[in-house]
């Protein structure tokens, strides 16, 4: 499935599928977890694996709300993206939107989650021009001010950092140092750790409550085991003590959908098992 839809209120949110391939062993991408427990979760959770490789989907996020239209993250984008030096496909967004009936200057604000290549390669188009004309893009501060000191280290650190310029110098770009009201009902809440800017979307009604959670949980066993790091966590111990916040705001408020960008199922929940430990549960 390309995309799925739910509704929280009068708000529907869009999981829209921008690429889906297997990425390296999934060893490698959680190289901080034992070998075999991280093997072992492959009966339980089968749709984050293919063979011992760890299939990454990646995903981005059309919001449409009374006051507008809200994309969160863009995905890898296209072929002068960053993550080309490593992505097998360049990114589908751009045309899952159109099938949408979303044009670029439909979008009046991108909320980035975080800087990673995978979150912020469709920001600009092919030709280097923000892919959405009207839109102002969002994302913190903390994360803008550590890829700097990052960009001086690698080539590809630098290749992110100078996909985002564009945005700097056209005025496009609004930093934010801490949590932010997009609009009624719409709440990017800063949650460090994946990186020091990494931030989620609250949606929250009278009735109804969904957490966009960006990179908070990049395999449905670390809501048993919320110690275990992503081997992307900039920081292992913030990364931790944020899912553990999170845990527990969700066990306090049954019910609420949680929606992670990089899980096999776009749309789930978190519940404590018969074992005490809290689990996934995907909602189809």
């Amino acid at each position: 499935m390309t995309h799925e839809a739910r509704h929280v209120g009068p708000i529907e949110v869009t999981a829209i599928t921008d690429a889906d391939f297997p990425e390296s062993p999934i060893v490698e991408a959680f190289p901080d977890v034992a070998a075999d427990a991280i093997l072992a979760e492959r009966s339980a959770y089968p749709s984050v694996y293919e063979g011992d490789r760890w299939r990454l989907r990646i995903r981005a996020w059309l919001i449409r709300h009374p006051g507008g239209v809200l994309l969160l993250d863009t995905g890898i984008g296209g072929t002068t993206a960053p993550a080309r030096s490593w992505a097998p496909v360049v990114g589908a967004l751009s045309e899952k939107l159109a099938a949408l009936g979303v044009a670029p200057h439909h979008v009046d604000t991108v909320a980035l989650s975080h800087i990673h290549d995978d979150h912020i390669g469709g920001v600009l188009s092919d030709d280097g021009v923000p892919s959405f004309p009207n839109a102002r893009y969002v994302l913190q501060r903390a994360d803008l001010d550590w890829q700097r000191e990052l960009a001086g280290q690698n080539e590809e650190d630098a290749a992110i950092l100078g996909h985002i310029e564009p945005l700097i110098s056209t005025g496009a770009l609004d930093l934010i140092e801490g949590d932010m009201e997009l609009a009624p009902h719409l709440q990017l809440h800063h949650l460090p750790g994946h990186t020091p800017g990494h931030q989620i979307l609250r949606i929250v009604t009278d009735r109804d409550r969904m957490l966009l959670c960006a990179d908070t949980w990049n395999h449905p066993a670390q809501f048993a085991h919320p110690d275990w790091p992503s081997g992307s966590d900039a920081n292992h111990a913030t990364a931790a003590a944020s899912r553990r916040a999170m845990l527990a705001e969700l066990l306090s408020h049954p019910g609420t959908v949680l929606a992670p960008a990089h899980l096999g199922e776009a749309f789930g929940e978190a519940h404590s098992g018969h074992d005490g430990l809290a689990a996934w549960r995907p909602l189809h």
